[in-house]
């Protein structure tokens, strides 16, 4: 019988090749010293539900943000795992044991149905981040624009505005949509 993976076994696979790649160069949080003038979080829990996985979650994610404002999104399993890909991605050190630790905790607490597409026009930045896959300066120079010239009428308006990465938007082009009226 053919194993069919579709999108979700596809996110997984790129999931597992990613993280034996990652082990290879995974260094401690703690023998990484931040480069000077950088400020460093201290992980908080605050406003997390209580579970098994929440102490590593809260290590893995809140170095570099707030815990909370990540888990404020919700995703399905297959969207967590696109999300810890990506953060990896960007330099987040996660043990190989520990990402699916992680992933539970955020696949239980924070489930959502499949993603909706975000109205350009009114999402709000953490949208833009946790939904559209955009870093934090990119998704609030989107808000800056919007909010100092007006409504979108096409997502490819997003190529007007500086600082963002449109090879980003345009190959994820199913999850944002415009709304105008």
């Amino acid at each position: 019988m053919a194993v069919q993976w579709g999108m979700t076994g596809a996110l997984v696979a790129v999931w597992l090749a990613s993280t034996v790649a990652m082990s290879a160069r995974q260094v401690p949080a703690s023998a990484q010293p931040p480069a000077p003038g950088v400020v460093m979080l201290v992980p908080s829990g605050e406003g997390l539900p209580d579970g098994p996985g929440k102490d590593v979650t809260v290590r893995s994610c809140g170095t570099c943000h707030e815990a909370r404002r990540a888990a404020s999104a919700r995703l399905t399993r297959a969207g967590w795992a696109a999300v810890i890909d990506s953060m990896m991605g960007r330099g987040a050190i996660i043990a190989p044991d520990q990402v699916p630790v992680v992933l539970d905790y955020l696949s239980t607490h924070f489930l959502g149905e499949a993603a909706q597409p975000l109205n350009i026009n009114t999402a709000p930045q953490i949208d833009f981040e946790s939904g559209g896959g955009l870093l934090r300066r990119e998704a609030a120079a989107v808000v800056r624009y919007r909010e100092k010239y007006g409504r979108f009428k096409s997502v490819d308006d997003l190529r007007k505005v500086p600082g963002v990465d449109f090879r980003k938007i345009d190959a994820r082009r199913s999850a944002f949509i415009v709304v105008v009226g």
